[in-house]
């Protein structure tokens, strides 16, 4: 990963989210594969304490029937979206604090003391996906402040035909109070005036958006699928305003505070070599 901090800054700044070639390594690129691929080979398969964590297409259509064009049936047990990646498998803990992407979101936000909230994993399957509706994700997310990064890491090459993000560059220069519940779910007629751009970029790029950016997406029909792992992260003094709470939550990996450090060390001693 080429390392670039002030084109990131003033990227980001300019039109609320920043594309980083390069982000993972091969072989990390390789383990989040292959760690997904397991998940969605048999998702039917899981106990019952894991399998509340997957979402299937085929139960996405009951809800939004209008954003795909197909049937349960033909969609069958493809998996749109795998919630607390970390339960099932330790490759996604580890991921957690993996030092490219903890570089740039340290630089994005010009601060060490940043949280971890949860990792995720969204998958447009080949041929079958849905369309995403445009959204903001903060009305989702419930903290004190806006100060919020999605942080998407493409396991897959993202293009127009496999159903590549798309963003409203600058819609996330809002005031928090200005933006509501329904921003989870913005009609076409709703959207304000301005540029789309569909982020095309290589498998292994790390996509960083503000949480208040308007995005969406269309299907994926396709022979390529479209994962990505999603991770939130909250800056300085942002903080959830529910009671719901995500495994690894609120983890600080680049903290300078000596109680945070340790906590990291207990955490994964394997990476940060003891317990204490």
């Amino acid at each position: 990963m080429k390392h670039e901090p002030e084109k990131w800054k003033a990227d980001y700044n300019r039109d609320g989210y920043l594309v980083v070639p390069d982000a993972l390594d091969a072989a990390t690129l390789a383990s989040l594969r292959a760690g997904i691929e397991k998940i969605t080979a048999d998702p039917d398969g899981y106990p019952p304490h894991l399998r509340q964590w997957l979402s299937m297409e085929r139960d996405y259509l009951k809800k939004k029937s209008s954003q795909n064009d197909l049937t349960a049936e033909q969609v069958g047990n493809a998996v749109r979206n795998i919630m607390e990646l970390p339960l099932f498998d330790p490759i996604f803990a580890d991921l957690i604090c993996y030092r490219p992407l903890l570089d740039v979101l340290e630089t994005i936000f010009d601060s060490s003391e940043f949280s971890f909230h949860n990792y995720k994993c969204i998958i447009k399957a080949p041929r079958v996906s849905s369309k995403f509706v445009w959204h903001r994700d903060l009305p989702y997310l419930e903290h004190s402040t806006p100060n919020l990064i999605t942080a998407m890491l493409c396991l897959d090459e993202m293009t127009e035909a496999n159903g590549a993000t798309v963003v409203m560059p600058g819609t996330h220069r809002i005031p928090h109070e200005q933006v509501l519940p329904s921003d989870t779910d913005i009609p076409e007629d709703k959207l304000p005036a301005g540029e789309r751009v569909t982020v095309k970029c290589p498998a292994g790029s790390a996509v960083l958006f503000h949480v208040n950016i308007i995005h969406g997406g269309g299907a994926n029909r396709s022979d390529i699928p479209r994962r990505n792992v999603i991770g939130i992260w909250a800056g300085p003094d942002t903080y959830p305003t529910t009671m719901a709470r995500f495994g690894y939550q609120d983890l600080m990996p680049r903290s300078k505070d000596p109680a945070r450090q340790k906590q990291m060390r207990m955490t994964f001693p394997h990476l940060y070599g003891g317990k204490n």
